[in-house]
């Protein structure tokens, strides 16, 4: 069976890496597990900015389409 899948070249890679950090600008939407505080942010990873616990789950609001 032929092998039809299409891999993304570096130049192809680095600018859907770009356009994925563009998109996710202001549009992660965060959840604190400790605490339940929502809010939207530009990046994952970040702590709670109302209890600082980083039990924090992300996920990027265009996923929500």
């Amino acid at each position: 069976m032929p092998d039809d899948t299409k891999h993304l070249t570096s130049d192809e890679l680095g600018i859907w890496r770009t356009e994925i950090k563009r998109i996710n600008q202001n549009n992660i939407f965060c959840h604190c597990r400790n605490c339940n505080y929502e809010w939207v942010d530009s990046v994952e990873g970040v702590f709670c900015p109302k209890c600082h616990s980083h039990q924090v789950e992300s996920i990027s609001c265009w996923q929500f389409r």
